[in-house]
């Protein structure tokens, strides 16, 4: 398959984002009582937006949606709900990225199934293709594009390096096509040292799917 394109998001430009979305639910005048997570991509904004907005109470939950760039789910499977009391608390929802927006509406219909005063949705990026606008993003998109974050590096250097080469790639292949993929997107992670850990736990499964 074709290389899609692929926007890369250094750490340095990630907590940047990271600590613009903290402030424009500041700015706003909301103060959340609750910071609930989108697993697993959103875990890494919600952390930082809860810190900067001095929120402890810190909660996740995971809505399966999304494999390797492609829709696992056409209605997506909620798979784990947050732990804590909700009702009466003004709740924050942070992902990463707004996309088909199919994620953030189930993940507000059962957030609000738990009784909460208030809930809004933030992300970094939001895609042209999300039908939800949430109540706060970062930057939007003016095309479909893959967001690579940091947090996702093996992930997402071996699925793309998995599309150019398809099934039956050998795990040498697999790596060598990565590490070229990294340079071209000046990835600024010790690629070769996090590839080589990574490549024993996700080749296997790329070849099954």
């Amino acid at each position: 398959m074709p290389l899609v394109e692929v926007v890369y998001v250094s750490w340095e430009r990630a907590v940047e984002m990271c600590f613009k979305l903290a402030k424009k639910v500041a700015d706003s005048g909301f103060r959340p009582d609750t910071v609930v997570a989108v697993l697993r991509g959103g875990v890494v904004p919600a952390l930082v937006v809860s810190d900067v907005l001095n929120v402890e109470e810190f909660y996740a939950i995971r809505v399966k949606h999304w494999g390797i760039a492609e829709e696992v789910y056409k209605v997506p499977l909620v798979e784990q709900l947050p732990q804590g009391r909700l009702e009466g608390r003004r709740v924050l929802l942070v992902d990463e990225i707004a996309d088909t927006g199919k994620t953030l509406e189930v993940a507000v219909r059962e957030l609000r199934r738990m009784n909460p005063r208030e809930v809004r949705t933030s992300v970094l990026h939001l895609k042209p293709t999300s039908s939800v606008v949430p109540d706060y993003y970062v930057e939007r998109l003016d095309r479909w594009v893959w967001v690579f974050y940091p947090w996702s590096t093996a992930e997402t250097l071996i699925s793309l390096a998995h599309r150019e080469l398809g099934r039956g790639a050998s795990a040498e292949e697999v790596l060598r096509v990565a590490e070229a993929i990294a340079e071209r997107l000046k990835v600024r992670e010790p690629v070769r040292s996090i590839l080589e850990v990574a490549m024993r736990f996700y080749l296997e499964s790329l070849r099954t799917t």
